[in-house]
């Protein structure tokens, strides 16, 4: 019942991008970044165009007693 809950902290095999089994610190380091560069380069294409809407007059200020009723709630 203990084992159950220990936590997998280190593994000793991942796969990569093609299925295939891989072993050893620096194979399975170079898989997590290739996996990281994947995520940042090709699922977040930005094509530069920025559009929001211009806030006319001051910021809103949120004050203290605001935060403290709405933490009431």
């Amino acid at each position: 019942m203990v084992k159950e809950r220990l936590h997998v902290t280190d593994s000793s095999c991942r796969k990569d991008a093609t299925g295939k089994v891989v072993v050893g610190k620096n194979g399975i380091k170079h898989t997590w970044k290739k996996y990281v560069e994947y995520l940042i380069n090709e699922e977040n294409k930005w094509d530069h165009v920025v559009s929001s809407n211009v806030k006319e007059g001051p910021a809103d200020c949120v004050t203290i007693p605001e935060v403290i009723a709405s933490l009431k709630k």
